[in-house]
């Protein structure tokens, strides 16, 4: 008797595939992000650009995307007030500081959810992301003036610096950095006429490398896409 159950739920998950109705869709999208460093307060404008593949299942409030993106975050260091006292007396006054940017692309999962209104339909967004570095320039700069005790205020020189060793930072924040990212990632967007436009946020959890060697938040991003979206199955 069990096995004739079984079978007649086989037989009916298989029909009930076989009669299901899916899309297929690809939602090439381009559009600028905002980006804070967790911990430095700014924010540092960006952009995104690429292309989902959806796949709508039946009922259509539910789905799945998973996408290739192109986008780009950084933050900058400074300016820091050093201070440097040596032996003779000299005391070397100076200001250090720097700025990253990495270009990563990006492979985000999501569930879809959706819902119609009219002829305008809702998307609600949920999942993961996982990102690599393509390239990650960087640079640093320092700057100052040299006195000597006990002639206090006297400037006997004056130096500048700029490139790519992070003088005095033992922690390296920037050549050690890690080329690999992953986190959260939401939106939420409106399709008409199959127009989309899509808000985005995500929050970065990777770590970062050897200067913060730690899994935790690292970045908040915002973005604000458009996009088309082509139907390629039903």
């Amino acid at each position: 008797m069990r096995k004739v159950l079984l079978m007649m739920v086989c037989v009916w998950m298989i029909g009930w595939a076989a009669k299901a109705q899916s899309g297929w869709s690809l939602t090439p999208e381009a559009g600028i992000t905002a980006v804070q460093r967790v911990g430095t307060g700014g924010w540092r404008p960006g952009i995104k650009i690429g292309a989902n593949l959806g796949y709508q299942f039946k009922p259509d409030w539910i789905g799945i995307k998973a996408g290739l993106f192109y986008t780009n975050r950084g933050y900058s260091l400074g300016d820091y007030p050093t201070r440097w006292d040596y032996p003779d007396g000299t005391i070397e006054y100076g200001m250090e500081g720097g700025s990253i940017t990495q270009h990563f692309l990006q492979l985000p999962v999501m569930a879809d959810f959706s819902w119609k209104v009219k002829n305008v339909r809702m998307h609600l967004g949920v999942g993961m992301y996982v990102g690599v570095a393509v390239s990650t320039p960087w640079e640093w700069h320092s700057w100052g003036i040299t006195t000597i005790k006990p002639e206090a205020g006297t400037e006997t020189g004056g130096y500048g610096y700029y490139g790519r060793y992070e003088y005095p930072y033992d922690n390296r924040p920037f050549s050690n950095t890690n080329s690999f990212d992953w986190g959260l990632t939401t939106s939420f967007g409106i399709e008409v006429n199959n127009w989309v436009m899509n808000a985005g946020y995500e929050l970065s959890l990777g770590d970062e490398g050897d200067g913060f060697r730690s899994i935790g938040s690292n970045y908040n991003t915002l973005s604000l896409t458009v996009g088309y979206k082509f139907k390629l199955g039903k």
